[in-house]
């Protein structure tokens, strides 16, 4: 009796049942999952645009990507990850990356492909893929930032 005298109480200061407490904390990570995705990827969409389209070709070594393949890769990636968040089996495919590389062609593409990942962000896809297309954008925005450096721009998020 006791017990349920107290869950009497704690339920008029403020019930939470464990379904909802489940589902608050859903919506909590999937709005953090929202807003993550839309600065990184509004961070590489500036970038894009503001590199100029003669330096798309710029390459720091002969072992790393040009900066139009560090888009195209990002390209790439939303859409493997956001494929697979929205349930869709989709390969891994380098496709964008072995493409057309030059700047009109990629702003276009990731613009179209940051539409496509935010439709599936506003969803309920796997959180695991969403966060592990939020790092992969990262990791190759800190990759953007050492090449606009070097190229003498200012990168969005400074």
């Amino acid at each position: 009796m006791k017990l349920r005298a107290v869950l009497i109480v704690w339920c008029v200061l403020g019930c939470v049942t464990p379904a909802a407490a489940q589902a608050g904390a859903a919506g909590e990570t999937s709005a953090s999952l929202r807003k993550n995705f839309e600065a990184v990827s509004g961070w590489l969409i500036k970038a894009a645009e503001q590199v100029p389209a003669d330096t798309y070709t710029y390459q720091p070594a002969k072992t790393v990507r040009t900066f139009g393949q560090q888009i195209a890769h990002v390209v790439d990636g939303y859409n493997y990850f956001c494929a697979a968040a929205s349930g869709k089996k989709a390969p891994w495919s380098e496709t964008t990356e072995k493409g057309n590389t030059d700047k009109a062609t990629l702003v276009q593409k990731l613009k179209q492909s940051t539409a496509s990942c935010t439709a599936v962000y506003a969803g309920t896809g796997p959180a695991h893929e969403l966060i592990n297309n939020i790092a992969h954008a990262n990791l190759h925005y800190g990759n953007v930032i050492t090449y606009m450096r070097m190229l003498g721009l200012v990168p969005p998020s400074s």
